[in-house]
């Protein structure tokens, strides 16, 4: 799950898991507290307890962590004040594709 411009990263990711057969939903989640405000009912048919979930953030982790909850893991920043073009800081900081396989596939052991 991702809250903004992650989510296409999450997608392409999603594509290299897909073809390892690993069953994929992604989840756009642009407010935690709209989300949380749903019916438990919508929640967890959206995210069901029991399924390994990752959340990817360029902010800090601990706003997915709430969501990605003890089934998962949430990848982001704990650190700020970097400047360099975008390109640069997706890879330095593994907000890639490959970044979010690896992730995924360690998260399923």
């Amino acid at each position: 799950m991702a809250s903004g411009s992650e989510v296409a990263t999450l997608v392409e990711g999603s594509v290299k898991l897909k073809a390892d057969g690993v069953k994929v939903r992604i989840v756009s989640v642009p407010s935690d507290g709209l989300f949380t405000s749903q019916p438990k009912e919508y929640r967890q048919s959206v995210l069901p307890a029991g399924v390994a979930k990752f959340g990817l953030t360029a902010g800090l982790p601990v706003t997915l962590e709430g969501l990605v909850g003890a089934d998962g893991f949430v990848a982001g920043l704990d650190h700020f004040g970097y400047s360099a073009p975008y390109t640069v800081l997706d890879e330095k900081f593994g907000f890639t594709a490959d970044a979010v396989y690896k992730n995924v596939k360690t998260l399923l052991g």
